[in-house]
């Protein structure tokens, strides 16, 4: 007589339909994240986005383009991966309905799992976001320093920048004073006789 144990490792083993669903899906969606996948490097986007003879137009409908198809990479793997859960968690249900032993507790495993999935993304997002933030800075200094590129006259610049290196903005300041604040931050200063833009005040 076959063990419990045996009879659930053959069902697993079985032909599914939903399987072969996930991995199809699975392949679309990596496909698709491949694709969307820029092969820039971040200080070529950042000539691109800051020089004058640029087709901003052509890099912005490639960029939606690339946003769409990490979507749509995104949902088929998110599809094909939860199908693969379902499948497991539906194999360890029943191993556990008929009794084979460190099963029992399967729920409480599967709920330790999930949570500490949550817990690595989130810490995972947060170490991303850093790093990027000091990429996106240094690149910034690059640009500033050995292209002379004037940072006072985008605002939006000027301020993402002090957001990032978290420079504190007074009633006072204009964008003269915040963008020497953030020259400052960046180590870089304006070279003597650069011109630069008058006092203006801040848009808040």
């Amino acid at each position: 007589m076959k063990s419990p144990y045996y009879r659930a490792l053959a069902r697993s083993m079985e032909p599914n339909p939903i399987r072969v669903i996930a991995l199809c899906s699975l392949i679309l969606g990596s496909f698709f994240l491949a694709k969307s996948v820029s092969i820039k490097t971040p200080k070529y986007v950042l000539h691109e986005l800051l020089a004058f003879k640029v087709n901003k137009s052509r890099f912005f409908r490639k960029y939606i383009s690339q946003k769409l198809e990490s979507v749509i990479g995104f949902i088929f793997l998110f599809v094909g991966f939860t199908l693969l859960i379902y499948l497991e968690v539906e194999a360890l249900g029943a191993k556990a309905a008929e009794g084979i032993r460190g099963f029992e507790n399967w729920w409480l495993v599967v709920g330790v799992t999930v949570v500490t999935m949550f817990a690595i993304a989130i810490l995972l997002n947060r170490i991303t976001r850093f790093f990027s933030g000091k990429i996106f800075v240094e690149h910034m200094r690059f640009m500033v320093e050995h292209h002379g590129y004037p940072l006072e006259s985008d605002e939006g610049l000027v301020l993402e920048l002090g957001r990032v290196m978290r420079i504190p903005r007074g009633d006072e300041d204009t964008i003269e004073s915040y963008g020497e604040k953030v020259r400052t931050k960046m180590k870089v200063r304006r070279k003597p006789g650069a011109p630069g833009p008058g006092p203006r005040r801040l848009y808040r």
